[in-house]
């Protein structure tokens, strides 16, 4: 039996580590892969980009776990809502191990929730980048003595950036973040029991999307650049290098070190936003912002008084009231917001709010309330969406911009299938895409795109997933070959814990010899 220190990096992206540990400017990467293992790996992030932590942590895929988004339909829901991590459909792989009596401590796993049956501790929420739930550490008194000792994480948090940062002082609070979580983890180390302890840092998330342009010199050159910030994304995976070499410094060598990230960033050329125009244009959604008006189409058609009421606030106004409400007021209202504003007399089909993929959910009979496809008119419309998607090109450079159409049930299957959408497109980064799309049968769609659609990321996700480990078992320079499923059974594996049959992951031996 082993211990174990697994360091999440949230949307760390395996090209640019890749790039800058050969240039020397990540000496702490380029030291570990030297001496242990490196690999990319298979994630479910390559359909559904939130999947990824949910399917590290359980073992499992999507349509078993449950977990896609942060906005979600569910089976038995009309229309979304925001995620619920509680209703994961497994337990994490740090319950098995803490039932099988190893010591586990959990520090800001992405996308989790507060645990009743576990007697390890848990920390919720305290730097994560998007929150799922509330502050919250069990036992609390630990939560008391981190505040007491620490303070509170200096860094920002997806709901309050509301448009493109300024680069320096957004910079700034990312690097002071990863400074001040080091400091709890190294506290942590020393002052605690543990057998297994995961952290998960998230700093590279919100860098990625907002600093992205920083560092690529053939993005679109309206997104200004600063010569006072030169590379500030880079910046912010440098402190995640120099908090490596401190939290490597801080274990003994007979502690195995995995590294894990299951998603990358990449410049942002996704179109999630035309996906509602082309739905209307085939008959199948109507609601607010579609169909030549923002009150509907022009069958008169009109949004809930919600949404019409919201439509007549200006955009700044509506981001200086969000900064002020209370967090879930700020998502109930959100949810309600985009559901009144959609027609479900007559809509069919509709898409998830996404930035990033697009979410396709037919209303189906039996699954989801007010719906009335069969099984015959639900492939209908996946075949007449599939179409449109295959054959969505740039207006401009007649260059298909669609990486991937996926129907869902062609490819996951599981208890929780009836919770995930039925139809995803992916986007192809290289095809820069344009605000003017053109579909075949269809025309010309016209709606922002990529960094343009709020909220205004210049980077997005793609599915750059890596692990890099080193420890007693691992062969220096040797690779990982994997899945990010592949976590769950090789932590079980590496604290003497068979792991259960449930996971559709195989344990590493290239990490427990």
């Amino acid at each position: 039996m082993s211990r174990l220190l697994v360091i999440g990096l949230d949307s760390a992206d395996a090209d640019l580590i890749e790039r800058w540990a050969s240039e020397g400017d990540l000496p702490t990467f380029a030291r570990v892969r030297a001496e242990g293992a490196w690999g990319r790996l298979a994630t479910s992030s390559e359909l559904m980009h939130v999947s990824g932590w949910p399917s590290l942590y359980t073992g499992l895929d999507p349509a078993r776990h449950g977990l896609y988004h942060a906005y979600q339909a569910r089976e038995g829901l009309r229309g979304v809502e925001r995620a619920r991590p509680e209703r994961i459909g497994a337990d994490p792989f740090w319950v098995d191990l803490d039932r099988a009596g190893r010591r586990v401590i959990v520090m800001d796993a992405f996308m989790t929730a507060p645990l009743d049956a576990f007697s390890g501790i848990q920390i919720l929420e305290y730097g994560t980048w998007t929150w799922f739930g509330a502050p919250e550490t069990r036992p609390r008194a630990l939560g008391r003595e981190i505040a007491r000792r620490f303070g509170s994480y200096p860094g920002p948090e997806h709901l309050e950036v509301l448009d493109v940062p300024d680069p320096i002082p957004f910079r700034d609070r990312l690097v002071e973040g990863v400074g001040r979580k080091t400091e709890v983890v190294e506290w942590l180390v020393r002052e605690h029991e543990w057998d297994t302890l995961f952290v998960t840092f998230g700093e590279t998330h919100g860098a990625g999307h907002y600093l992205w342009h920083h560092d690529d010199r053939r993005y679109p050159a309206d997104r200004a650049r600063t010569d006072r910030a030169p590379h500030p994304l880079r910046d912010v995976y440098m402190a995640i290098d120099a908090a490596l070499a401190r939290l490597l410094g801080r274990v003994a060598t007979d502690v195995t070190v995995l590294i894990v990230s299951v998603d990358g960033m990449g410049p942002n050329h996704a179109a999630p936003g035309h996906v509602p125009e082309i739905l209307d244009r085939l008959d199948l959604f109507h609601g607010a912002g579609v169909g030549g008006g923002p009150a509907g189409d022009e069958a008169g058609q009109s949004p809930g008084l919600l949404a019409r009421a919201r439509a007549m606030v200006p955009l700044p106004v509506r981001q200086a009231v969000s900064r002020c409400l209370p967090r879930r007021l700020h998502y109930q209202l959100s949810m309600r917001w985009v559901n009144d504003a959609v027609d479900w007399e007559r809509t069919r089909a509709f898409c998830v709010p996404n930035s990033n993929e697009a979410y396709v959910r037919v209303r189906r009979a039996g699954r989801d309330p007010g719906g009335r496809e069969t099984d015959a008119s639900y492939a209908d419309i996946l075949d007449l969406v599939a179409r449109a998607g295959v054959s969505l090109r740039g207006a401009g450079s007649g260059r298909p911009v669609a990486r991937d159409v996926v129907r869902v049930d062609d490819v996951l299957a599981g208890p929780r299938r009836g919770d995930l959408p039925d139809l995803v497109i992916t986007w192809d980064e290289d095809a820069g895409i344009e605000r003017r799309l053109v579909a075949d049968d269809i025309g010309v769609v016209e709606a922002p795109s990529g960094y343009e659609t709020a909220p205004f990321y210049t980077g997005n996700h793609r599915p750059n997933a890596f692990a890099l480990a080193r420890g007693p078992a691992v062969v220096p320079g040797s690779s990982i070959s994997g899945d990010v499923r592949d976590v769950a059974p090789t932590a079980c594996a590496l604290l003497g814990v068979e792991p259960p049959a449930r996971y559709q992951g195989r344990v590493w031996t290239e990490v427990t010899g």
